[in-house]
């Protein structure tokens, strides 16, 4: 038989019993409770990815590359997108200026 947990809200009387709302009595423990619960599980998951992948190349040998690396060298680099020159005053303003001076 399992046992049914039902999830607090904010605004519920707390589970100790004091009669505050959860949010003012131990919503933030328990909240770090998960917190910690979840960066074990995290770092348990890391762990395990990362001896996954060091026995994975430890096991095999290196896989040749079949030439890519070559056809990247002769690559040419991306070009840059060429910015547009400033803009300069429209024309009319600028034969207004000079017939000013």
């Amino acid at each position: 038989m399992q046992a049914t947990t039902t999830k607090l809200g904010r605004n519920d009387p707390c589970h100790c019993g004091s009669g505050q709302k959860y949010k003012k009595c131990h919503a933030a423990q328990d909240e770090a409770a998960r917190a910690a619960e979840s960066a074990a599980q995290a770092a348990a998951a890391a762990a395990a990815a990362a001896a996954a992948a060091d026995e994975e190349t430890t096991a095999k040998p290196a896989a040749s590359s079949g030439g890519k690396d070559k056809d990247i060298a002769k690559r040419a680099p991306a070009a840059k997108p060429q910015r547009k020159p400033p803009m300069g005053p429209p024309p009319a303003r600028a034969a207004r200026r000079k017939n000013a001076v």
